[in-house]
């Protein structure tokens, strides 16, 4: 796996050396993780040569499957870095995969690249078109690792290739975007709308990663948490107060406080406070045998340790 010192990384890895069938687990990060059946190896996926150290080392002995989860976080930090790691990263993984004919490939994408939209129909499927959101790069980059994915799936059906569009997900590990919004005290939101929202439990998140080791079906698939709820209820079951502010002013606030770090909305991130991305999970749960355990407001209050 490469990521494994990311929030999503971190928990993947321990599941992984808790369950008896794993034999082996080689990492490939700029950080050692601490644990047992790792082989770590020192990479860094934006170098011109990350490609032939990636083949050299998964040559060693046979791989069951490669869970390439070295993103940056969705906001903050040097997003030039972060945008040399999602593209230039995933196409070193890509090329090294295709060169070793690796059976499987897992990438998490995210359902925020269905892009809010009045039109939208209730439930959106994963044959969908992605919008994407205006003025966010980190969203961009998602849609750019999914045309590469679909291309290298394309040229190689030999590897199984699983593209998880998760749900935003939350929890007491997680560090995004959406987390440090819901871990405010006061959350505001867009006076006139409250859009439905999907919120996933980090454990769920992590559980779907884990059902793509036996999954026979590859493909691209929604992964949400169990139910919606109105984004002011999320705040609510979150501990945050939801302040309605008015569309204008919200935007005015947040350019201001972004000018000086200290905004905890992200101008993109207004779109899904206006419309409802509501992704539909079924071809998750009949092909993967992934079922989520728990609602959305259980993840959402799960990042303060409610119950």
């Amino acid at each position: 796996m490469t990521g494994a010192s990311g929030d999503l990384g971190a928990l993947l890895l321990t599941h992984l050396q808790r369950d008896p069938r794993v034999e082996k687990i080689l990492v490939f990060d700029l950080a050692q993780p601490q644990g047992e059946r790792i082989v770590f190896h020192h990479l860094d996926l934006t170098r011109h040569d990350a490609e032939d150290e990636l083949v050299d080392a998964l040559s060693e002995e046979p791989v069951d499957a490669l869970f390439h989860l070295a993103f940056r976080r969705g906001s903050g930090g040097n997003a030039a870095l972060a945008h040399e790691l999602e593209i230039s990263g995933t196409l070193h993984v890509l090329a090294a995969s295709a060169r070793l004919r690796l059976p499987r490939l897992i990438i998490p994408s995210l359902t925020a690249a269905y892009g809010p939209r009045p039109d939208h129909p209730a439930q959106i499927s994963e044959d969908a078109p992605l919008h994407g959101v205006d003025r966010s790069r980190y969203v961009r980059d998602k849609l750019e690792l999914e045309r590469q994915v679909e291309r290298f799936s394309a040229a190689h059906p030999e590897t199984r290739v699983f593209v998880l569009r998760f749900a935003p997900i939350v929890g007491p590990h997680m560090d995004n975007v959406v987390v440090r919004l819901l871990s405010a005290p006061v959350v505001p939101t867009l006076l006139g709308y409250d859009p439905l929202w999907q919120a996933l439990h980090e454990e769920d998140a992590v559980r779907a990663l884990m059902c793509t080791l036996e999954a026979p079906e590859a493909g691209t698939f929604n992964i949400v948490g169990k139910g919606v709820m109105p984004f002011s209820s999320l705040a609510r079951s979150a501990g945050a107060l939801p302040i309605p502010v008015p569309g204008g002013l919200l935007q005015t606030a947040v350019r201001v406080f972004d000018t000086v770090g200290a905004s905890t909305v992200h101008l993109p991130l207004i779109g899904f406070l206006r419309y409802a991305v509501i992704a539909d999970g079924r071809r998750a749960a009949e092909q993967l045998g992934f079922v989520p355990e728990y609602e959305t407001g259980e993840a959402a209050g799960s990042i303060r340790g409610m119950s």
